[in-house]
């Protein structure tokens, strides 16, 4: 067997002394205080933390989830098997104590640790873990698809979950990280409506229960939810683990970039998730105030379909070389805002495996040259550029379509733009394959560099280029060996071999990872970008 198996000392610290699952954050600061108070949240002696976020979501039921902010309630009241502690880090244990994977990587045995309690005093167990990930599958909702490759499941004691996999899977540790298959109270969600038969689609009724509470064993539980308005966590007094200094979290459904500025300048909120580069630019030099911009891991791309009845002279292998090297990465990280990077290929930085950004001197106009009178097309040619009316993170498609249209003028290339509303037509173009030249988004479903495995020849995305397996039979044959290297070790080497595939050829070129823009008081130590979560504030502590 190749086994995974924590040290026994190191499982022993994580269950005495962990904070969500052992995410190894400092928690020795005290509280300093327990006046709570929802307005003035910066002042001092407040052990309560206000938090702004953004909208666009209808229900905290961890089965449903599948949008960019519930994740963060979700990982306060729940738990899972495994949690990533770090944005660019690998999954770890969380209530996972040890792991294993069979010969043929088709079965993976997972054992719990020990002594972990619910919020209600029940002790969690493998039947827990079973419904929990079974009433996922089986709701059928969004977030279903993220367990698609788990066949079935067995619980041979109460501390032992094993998983049968229809297929190889190297990403299966980081799915099961995914909010919808936290693990949930099931004598609790059963006692309201919850049920993980076969039938969960049409007769769980437990969605408005846990729309009004929580039902894990994380370090808060979920106090009040008001949709589109406010969600408030408290601290969970059965909480297995040792928990931050934060007593209370106020989740502020409050989408608009100004006024978060604002609040947070007056010390109303805390921290604030969904600044822009000009909110951020009026807190700069502001007293008690810390900014972050960093990278996420959502990317915008350029796609140039392979087939030429679509994309004309762009379907040119030659052609698509010659708009890489024509393309001003610089110039798009301007128009994405501070914290953009341009990744060196296809798997972004920060991923595990990513082979970082792409050379700031990549752009070369006369090679750029050379390449289209290879092909050619040494006076140029005229191109459609279809966009749709979509944002990437804030960030509109059709900006980073006239940048394209600017770069490619400068080798002779003659863009002219095409917008078209997603709902009207571009949508079912872009999802069929029709769509000869545009520029696009990609938001990762879950945090592996497996997602980008979709861009490859005869995968979900490829094919949207008209990339099939047959046109490069040995990039595509890289999918599964990827999806077989459960050693992470041997994982990187694959994907190192996918993105200098992709370094200089094929129908995708990433141009931009859209930054995250964060503001947040200085009293609070912890506050950080987080891809899985959008904020983890399990790992906050105020100072």
């Amino acid at each position: 067997m190749k086994k995974r198996y924590l040290a026994a000392v190191l499982s022993a610290v994580l269950v005495m002394s962990c904070t969500a699952c052992g995410g190894g954050q400092d928690n020795n600061a005290s509280a300093g205080g327990t006046e709570e108070s929802t307005e003035g949240a910066q002042s001092s002696g407040s052990s309560t933390v206000v938090v702004a976020m953004g909208s666009g979501f209808a229900t905290v039921d961890p089965g449903y989830v599948y949008e960019k902010y519930p994740p963060l309630i979700v990982n306060a009241c729940y738990e899972n098997l495994f949690k990533f502690y770090d944005n660019d880090s690998a999954p770890e244990p969380c209530l996972a104590d040890s792991y294993e994977f069979s010969e043929d990587n088709l079965t993976l045995t997972v054992k719990l640790k020990e002594g972990i309690t619910f919020a209600s005093g029940n002790p969690m167990t493998s039947a827990d873990v079973l419904f929990s990930i079974n009433r996922c599958k089986n709701l059928q909702g969004n977030p279903s698809f993220i367990a698609d490759t788990i066949e079935s499941m067995e619980a041979p004691d109460e501390q032992t979950i094993v998983f049968h996999l229809t297929q190889e899977d190297s990403a299966i540790l980081s799915k099961l990280t995914y909010s919808a298959l936290a693990i949930l109270d099931s004598a609790v969600v059963k006692e309201n409506g919850g049920t993980d038969a076969e039938d969960a689609a049409t007769t769980d009724t437990a969605q408005a229960y846990l729309d009004s509470t929580s039902a894990g064993s994380g370090m808060y539980v979920m106090t009040s939810y008001i949709p589109d308005e406010e969600v408030v966590l408290e601290k969970n007094p059965n909480y297995w683990g040792e928990a931050t200094n934060v007593d209370k979290y106020i989740i502020k459904i409050q989408p608009d970039s100004n006024t978060q500025m604002m609040t947070l300048s007056t010390g109303d909120i805390d921290v604030a998730l969904n600044m822009t580069d000009d909110t951020m630019a009026e807190l700069a030099g502001a007293e008690n105030i810390g900014i972050i911009n960093g990278a996420t891991k959502t990317v915008g791309f350029v796609m140039m379909n392979m087939k030429e009845e679509y994309s004309g002279p762009v379907s040119n292998p030659k052609v698509q070389q010659a708009i890489r090297k024509a393309l001003d990465y610089s110039g798009f990280q301007i128009i994405c805002g501070e914290g953009t990077l341009t990744p060196y290929s296809v798997i972004q930085s920060g991923f595990m495996g990513s082979k970082g950004e792409r050379a700031t001197d990549y752009t070369n106009l006369e090679e750029a040259k050379a390449l289209l009178a290879e092909a050619g097309y040494a006076d140029g040619f005229d191109v459609d550029l279809t966009v749709s009316d979509l944002d990437m993170e804030g960030i509109l498609l059709t900006d980073l379509a006239q940048k394209v249209k600017d770069d490619l003028s400068q080798v002779g290339i003659n863009v002219n733009i095409v917008s078209q509303p997603w709902a009207a037509g571009y949508g079912d173009a872009y999802r069929d394959g029709t769509l000869g030249f545009t520029v696009m988004y990609w938001g990762t479903d879950y945090n592996d560099p497996n997602v980008q495995l979709e861009f490859l020849p005869g995968a979900v995305v490829g094919l949207r280029a008209g990339w099939s397996e047959e046109m490069n039979p040995e990039l595509a044959a890289l999918y599964q060996e990827t999806m077989a290297a459960t050693d992470n070790d041997a994982r990187i080497a694959v994907l190192e071999q996918v993105q200098d595939a992709m370094y200089e050829d094929g129908p995708f070129i990433m141009i931009a990872q859209a930054p995250a823009h964060i503001g947040y008081n200085s009293r609070l130590d912890g506050v950080a970008i987080s891809d899985p979560y959008a904020l983890d504030v399990t790992l906050i502590n105020i100072k």
